[in-house]
């Protein structure tokens, strides 16, 4: 892996070569949007997709904007003006926020965090003094993931501090500088940091310097004001089937994943993206730095705020984003200067494994094989794997807990013949094989108590529980069925013993 001052120095060269030959964008009447329109619909049924946000631009325009589908239970369609949680996409906010911050001389990528956080660090002190502004960025200082912070509820401002701070108490994944690990804590604490260097919070800066210049008119860092400008209802998917759900903003994750945003917007921030910094004539970073972003990373890392795909031959920049009830994605060619947004309202585990190359952690990827797909139709490449779908996961996941429950179905009408056989063996053994059955018994009813615990009360298991509801629900009631029958058996042994 090459190092990241070398990484620095190619962007910067990199970006006075595009000073001087511009890239030339492909012409937009190439772009063949029927095509492109026939496969969102065809996915969004395959998919049971309730609404979506489909932004595509190229250079400094945008070239197709559209929502499609429905924004609530009540049928309130989604247009390019209606919300969305974006997710991770947060990330690339917040590395811009912190690259404008370096631009200004405020900020040095490779100084240390504490000389910006003096109280900053880890279980590991000297370790945690080592870790650098970049490393966070990046992703390779080692940080954990919090699975405690996941569902946080907290909305008052000294929640994101909160969350940086109970970093003090907990181990490095992995030694500093020793390859990349995917942790939101890298993203809270740089929203902590903007916080502190700027003298504004979080949320007013990226409202001053990133909405205001990008003319994100329809862009939110508060759930309740977005839900007062009709932010779209999220949904989950139970067994295949989207659900509505609304959950607390977590505001102390802010900076990692919960700006919310609508299709529109997204696409003015994408032509920021593609245009060397700049939106009409307003412009959030320099060239230099934004290719500094944008330097191509090897496969399974993180840039500065963006992954690398290459796909094609193709340098290509990609984030996805999800939280518990709406996913994100962008991809986009700085070659071409051609860029996909979107967005969809429903979300759940499975789509983790539905796109051949993955996603981040609980990012979904439904969209993000749609953003793939759209980009390489919009500039004539060919598509890329599609791997197997949400609607196959989906149908595979239902049919293993169909059969899961068949099995269990089966082991309790067979318990009543079990406990005459038991009781008569019992007899014939003087009540010895009725001990040795309990001690079986009380086995049985470690097992269920055990999954109970797990998806009640475990931080992951929660976590998993609020992406995968189906899943989580239909443990708990196995476990409260075969805690059920232990106890009646133990109960049965106990009598005729």
């Amino acid at each position: 892996m090459p190092s990241l001052h070398r990484l620095s120095a190619c962007a910067l060269s990199l970006a006075m070569v595009l000073a001087c030959h511009p890239a030339v964008p492909a012409p937009a009447g190439r772009m063949d949007f029927s095509t492109i329109d026939q496969y969102v619909r065809d996915k969004m049924r395959s998919s049971r997709i309730p609404g979506l946000g489909l932004a595509i631009v190229e250079g400094d325009r945008i070239v197709y904007l559209k929502g499609y589908g429905d924004a609530d239970p009540a049928g309130r369609p989604v247009t390019p003006a209606t919300p969305f949680m974006i997710g991770s996409i947060t990330k690339s906010f917040t590395a811009l926020a912190v690259m404008q911050l370096v631009e200004a001389g405020k900020v040095e990528l490779d100084a240390p965090v504490r000389r910006y956080i003096p109280w900053f660090g880890v279980a590991d002190s000297t370790a945690s003094a080592h870790i650098t502004v970049r490393h966070l960025l990046t992703m390779t200082g080692g940080l954990p993931q919090l699975y405690q912070t996941q569902l946080a509820t907290d909305d008052d401002p000294g929640t994101i501090e909160r969350n940086v701070r109970l970093l003090g108490t907990e181990a490095l994944s992995r030694q500093v500088g020793d390859g990349f690990f995917y942790s939101n804590s890298n993203y809270e604490t740089l929203g902590l940091l903007v916080q502190m260097v700027s003298g504004q919070s979080y949320e007013e800066y990226v409202q001053q310097h990133i909405f205001a210049p990008l003319d994100m008119r329809n862009s939110f860092t508060s759930q309740d004001e977005a839900m007062r400008h009709g932010m779209a209802a999220g949904h989950r998917w139970w067994f295949g089937i989207p659900v509505a759900a609304t959950f607390p903003f977590n505001r102390g994750q802010l900076p990692a994943g919960y700006i919310i945003a609508s299709t529109e917007d997204m696409a003015h921030y994408l032509i920021a993206q593609v245009n060397d910094g700049h939106y009409g004539n307003s412009a959030v970073l320099t060239p230099a730095a934004m290719a500094l972003m944008h330097v191509e990373t090897p496969p399974a890392t993180y840039g500065i705020g963006w992954e690398s795909v290459r796909s094609n031959r193709r340098h290509l920049l990609n984030s996805d984003g999800g939280t518990v009830n709406f996913q994100s994605s962008i991809f986009f060619d700085p070659a071409s200067r051609v860029g996909v947004y979107v967005a969809a309202n429903v979300v759940n585990a499975l789509d983790t494994f539905s796109s051949p190359h993955g996603a981040s952690v609980l990012d979904g990827a439904t969209v993000r094989g749609m953003a793939h797909v759209i980009l390489s139709l919009a500039t004539t490449q060919p598509p890329p794997d599609q791997g197997p779908g949400h609607e196959r996961l989906t149908l595979m996941f239902n049919l293993l807990l169909l059969a899961l429950t068949v099995l269990i179905v089966i082991v309790l009408l067979r318990t009543p013949r079990h406990f005459r056989r038991l009781a008569q063996l019992a007899a014939e053994s003087k009540g010895t094989l009725v001990r040795h059955a309990s001690i079986a018994a009380i086995a049985w009813l470690i097992v269920p108590i055990a999954v109970a615990w797990l998806v009640l009360f475990s931080a992951p298991w929660k976590v998993i529980a609020a992406f995968q509801p189906d899943l989580a629900w239909w443990l708990y009631a196995v476990a409260v069925v075969l805690l059920l029958r232990a106890l009646l058996e133990i109960k049965g042994l106990g009598t005729r013993d």
